[in-house]
């Protein structure tokens, strides 16, 4: 059950007073003056995950991180790929995955580089897990 609603964004937090940037910032600005290509990829990465179920999207400069009461995925424009951290409960052994970290607490985050269609494909899997574990 939910602990804390900001009172200034009324953005819910599973832990009472947590530090955040109020806001989601602006899509078009984080997706202005990026290759075509990889506004496509990210846009049909962001529906995958909007498919999964209730969800906000933050959009900085170079990144937008999924979320429901925490964040479940990052992703970040890179000059040739979309570099995307999913936030997981156990390690998936995918040579997607060029990445892996897993804390004392057994939270894994799982890293990949996303190119093409066959990569979102791949990974939506992976990124329903990552809503589901977030969901909670």
């Amino acid at each position: 059950m939910p602990a804390w609603t900001c009172p200034a964004c009324g953005r819910v937090f599973n832990r009472a007073n947590t530090k955040h940037s109020c806001g989601t910032g602006d899509r078009a600005a984080m997706l202005a003056r990026k290759p075509a290509e990889l506004v496509a990829l990210y846009e049909a990465l962001e529906r995958v995950a909007r498919e999964c179920g209730d969800i906000e999207v933050v959009h900085k400069d170079r990144y937008a991180l999924f979320r429901t009461t925490r964040i479940f995925a990052d992703v970040v424009f890179m000059k040739d790929a979309l570099r995307v951290a999913l936030q997981l409960d156990r390690v998936f052994d995918d040579p997607m995955f060029f990445k892996t970290a897993q804390d004392a607490r057994g939270r894994v985050q799982q890293v990949a580089k996303l190119r093409d269609a066959a990569d979102i494909e791949a990974i939506t899997p992976y990124l329903r897990a990552a809503w589901r574990y977030a969901h909670g």
